[in-house]
This record gives C-alpha cells, structure tokens and sequence, in this order.
C-alpha cells in the first residue's frame, strides 16, 4: 500500500470517529480508496462477518459499497416514515456511529495487516500443538526515492514497477539504464516472514534475508559499486576489475572485485562468511584480508579472522535451509522469529550451550519445534503468534 494513501485513510478515519461525519469530497475520497485496495474491503467484510460487536444494525453483509448504500437509504426512509420516532428522532447518530464502526475496522486493517498476511495462522493436526505457523516466503517493499513504494509481495506490479525493472518468477531484475536517465536510490525493505532474490543492474547476484533492509542505485557509479545493508544477505559479485564492489553493513565495510560471500549484520552476531574468491573487510579499528573458506567477526571492536568448519553455514538460509550447526538456542530463536513472524516469551534462561542440526525452512513451526525439542532438551508452545519457551529435561 502506498505511503500517502495510508496517511490519508488514517486522517479520514481520526476525522469521522472525531466529528462523526464527513463532507462528500472526503466520503468520495474514502470510496475510492476502499475500491482501489479490494484487499482492505474483503478483509473487512471477513472481520464484520465473524465479529461479535453490537451495532445498532446489520452490518455483516458481503458487500461494502452496497452497505453504504443501504445505510444511507434505510435511515432516510426512517427519516420519513410514521414511526421513525422509535428512534427517539435522532438518526443520524446511529448512521455516525456505523460510519464510524466501518471506518474504525478499515483503519485497523490498515495498520495491523499492512505486510502481514491474515492467513498464516493454521490448526494443528500432528503435533499437539494450539495451532502452527505457516513459513514465510518471497516478498519485500521497493522504496524509491522521490516515487510510491511497490509491495513485491503483491504477483501483479509489473505495471508499478519503473523502466528497467521487472519481477519474474519472485526475483527483482535490473537493467541497465542509460546514463541520462535518473539514477534514484532504491531501498528494498524485506520484513519478517520475507526473502527475495535480485539481480543488480552490474549482473550481481543478491539473496536478501528476513528483517533486512539494501539500500543501492539502479545504475552504479563509473568508479565503484556501493550498497548499504542492514541484515542479512548473499552476494555473488560480478566481476568488475575497474569497479570495486562495496557493502556497507553497520560497522563493517567489505570490498570485492568478484567474490561470493554472506554478511549477517544482525546485532550481536555480525559476521562475514567468504565461499569464493577474496575480501578486504574494514572495521572500526582495523582492516582484514581474507580468502575462500574464511570468515571475519568483530571482537571488541576489532575484526577477527577464523576458518569456517562447514561451507553450508554460509549458504543455507539462501538453499532454504536452517543451519542450526554450533549455533545457541538464542540465536536460533532468533531466526525462527524472523522466517516465521512470531514473538519469542521464554520462561527460562537459555543456556550457553551448541547445537546441531538443521530443516527445511519450507515447513511449518510445528515441525521445527518437534525437532527442536528433541534437540536442544526445550519445550517449545505454539500460542497463536507466540512461541512459549519452556525447559522440559536436562540433556546432559
């Protein structure tokens, strides 16, 4: 959804439950909203269907223009007819009060729904849970300055996406543009539940995880290519000798000419993990060279280099695996927070401990915790968005 049009829907919903009204230019306004976002209107019509709030009259119909309609109509008749007078008279409030009930449901929509799917919350059959979480899958929100963000997630943009730009099969692709055209900065935004594939306009190759944010040109400079990156991602650089590649991550700043290597700049673990070719990694105090089969992490503020056991460590969430290989439980909680969109409520303190392991990232969280349980010794609850965090034996 576009920026301006939830500012706007938000200002009309705080004006109606405010006056109780509103002029016939902003109902129009209101209108043309509702019809341009169906998602919002079915949603609503789903809400009205199943909620159990009193109105002073039917408001579960499946149609939202047409309840307009009707409620506009009903009470004029009233208005007119012999016994209107059992509504002591006053009409109008009753109409306000559903106006206002109607666009109160919109604006919750709006801003609890806005990329996040309604649907991801299924019944448990197999493992005795509440209920299970579906996994989350391809989507972000492409901002470009100056212009409406574009929600990826919605399979129908091609006709929002700028020249130069195209989405097939859930991967974002670039072209190269011609140099007098505009070169705004693009910021792609994948939130929870999300990880999208692109192609850079120099032919890179990038892989950004959940909860991240890489922020890049659609055309790079003559004498560098830079992009910044809060997150996680995979790059596979192409190879340019005349144009080095940058990643600005946080605190780390990573040069390539064409290499593959994964960054993860979630706090506190940041970390460089290099598959092919070689990196100079700067960091706050230091700088570091490395090679294919090493990483690089931050110690006190100073980068550390050190052999990486198992190459699929750097690979895997891209290969739509977890890697749960010498990781705690901490860290990956945290990943089962960021794929499956859910909030962590431990009830215990988690131990120092490593595991081992690992699944595909394309089951339910149910799953994932019957393994996990197994596992690392945890009992792990599903309670609809939640996952409740309890000790169940001492593994020794």
């Amino acid at each position: 959804m576009i920026e301006t049009d939830k500012i706007v829907l938000a200002e009309l919903a705080s004006l109606l439950l405010k006056e109780g009204q509103l002029p016939t230019a902003q109902e129009n306004e209101l209108r043309r909203l509702l019809e341009k976002y169906p998602d919002a209107k079915d949603s609503l019509r789903h809400r009205l269907a199943n909620t159990d709030i009193h109105v002073p009259f039917d408001l579960r119909i499946t149609d939202l223009d047409q309840e307009w309609k009707i409620l506009k109509t009903k009470y004029n008749e009233r208005k007119i007819a012999p016994n209107y007078h059992r509504l002591n008279g006053n009409w109008k409030p009753a109409i306000r009060i559903a106006a206002a009930l109607l666009l109160l449901f919109t604006f919750v929509w709006i801003w609890k729904s806005y990329l996040k799917p309604v649907n991801y919350l299924i019944p448990d059959k197999v493992y005795g849970q509440k209920n299970d979480v579906l996994p989350g899958e391809n989507g972000a929100i492409l901002k470009i300055k100056g212009q409406d963000e574009i929600n990826l997630m919605n399979k129908q943009v091609d006709g929002s996406l700028p020249q130069g730009i195209e989405l097939k099969d859930g991967k974002l692709l670039y072209s190269q543009l011609k140099t007098e055209e505009s070169n705004p900065i693009h910021t792609l935004i994948v939130p929870k539940r999300s990880t999208i594939a692109l192609t850079l306009s120099d032919g890179t190759r990038v892989w950004v995880n959940s909860e991240s944010e890489l922020t890049y040109k659609a055309n790079f400079e003559k004498n560098e290519r830079t992009v910044r990156l809060k997150g996680e991602a995979y790059f596979e650089v192409a190879k340019d000798t005349k144009r080095p590649f940058v990643v600005e991550a946080n605190d780390l700043n990573v040069q390539a000419i064409g290499t593959a290597f994964d960054i993860n700049s979630y706090k506190p673990n940041a970390k460089v993990l290099l598959t092919e070719g070689r990196l100079k990694v700067n960091g706050q105090e230091n700088e570091i060279f490395i090679d294919a089969g090493n990483g690089v992490k931050m110690i006190n503020s100073q980068l550390v280099a050190f052999p990486i056991p198992d190459m699929e460590e750097a690979t895997a969430w891209k290969d739509g695996y977890f890697y749960f290989e010498n990781k705690s439980m901490q860290q990956i909680l945290d990943e089962l927070s960021r794929w499956y969109g859910i909030k962590i409520d431990s009830n215990v303190s988690l131990d120092k401990r490593r595991y081992k392991g690992g699944i595909k990232r394309d089951v339910t969280l149910a799953e994932v915790c019957n393994l996990l349980k197994d596992l690392t010794g945890y009992q792990l609850t599903i309670d609809k968005e939640k996952l409740i965090v309890n000790k169940l034996v001492d593994k020794k």
